[in-house]
Formats: C-alpha cells, structure tokens, sequence
C-alpha cells in the first residue's frame, strides 16, 4: 500500500480546519430583504426564560430547504434530535413568524478561526525548529530512542 502524498493529506486536513471554523448561532429574525442570504439550521419558537424554559428549538443537522413567506418560515432537512422518534429523518416544519423568536445560523467564528491558525503557526514553527536544528535536547538526534 502506498503511503498518501504529503499534498493530499494537507488538503484534506485543510478541509477539516475550515469547516471548523463556523459554528451555529442564534440571530434574531432578519428583515426579509436579508433572510435569503442566511444559513439557516432551525428555529426557537417562544420567548426563552433564563432557565432555558418557555421556548422550544427546532434544530435540523441537514437543511434541504427554506422557504420565507409573509406570515411564515418552512424548512425541509433531516431533523437533530437524539433521542427523540424523530432524529435523522427528513422532515418539514412550517413556524409563524410571530411565535419564532429567534433563527439558528451558520456562521463564521473568527474565536475558533484564531485559534486554529494560531496552533498551526505554532506547530509548524515547532516542526521546522526541530528540522533545521536536527535535535530534540541537546545532543540527542531527532528519532532515537535513547
């Protein structure tokens, strides 16, 4: 078996990095020229308290569709609910827009970005350390065992 390209795997871990960088949010409901831009993953309907209770979420881990009419939003995607009946099938749930207090967002989290690439900088200046000095401690060569 071949061992994989030094490019492929920077690739693919590359890949995993990025999509690291984005997280699921809670955004209030956008003014409707701006809702066809969002990347929606569900929905809290009701007013939350500040236990977490009087307010249900709605959290779908594939969204295949979202459709904003005047009155309501419709999202079509395989629902997130480990537990429940429900969880990992596709479903459609249709929400008022006056019950729906908040919408669940993809975005970009530049806290996790800045940190993923301050670990990278970090271990390449590492590995490159050790490959132009050749040693680990002084005066033990890079990959002995002793």
């Amino acid at each position: 078996m071949r061992n994989p390209k030094a490019f492929a795997v920077a690739v693919v871990a590359v890949s995993f990095l990025c999509s690291s960088c984005y997280a699921v949010q809670l955004a209030p409901v956008p003014e409707p020229e701006a809702r066809a831009a969002l990347d929606i993953r569900g929905v809290v309907v009701g007013e939350c308290a500040a236990d977490g209770s009087g307010c249900e979420t709605f959290e779908y881990s594939e969204v295949h569709g979202v459709q904003w009419s005047e009155s309501a939003l419709t999202i079509t995607g395989v629902v997130h609910a480990p537990g429940a009946d429900d969880h990992g099938q596709i479903s459609t749930g249709s929400f008022p827009l006056s019950d729906v207090s908040d919408v669940m967002v993809r975005e970009f989290d530049g806290t996790r970005a800045s940190i993923i690439v301050a670990a990278v900088l970090v271990g390449a200046s590492v590995a490159i350390s050790f490959a132009v000095t050749g040693k680990s401690r002084d005066g033990v060569p890079i990959g002995s065992l002793r």
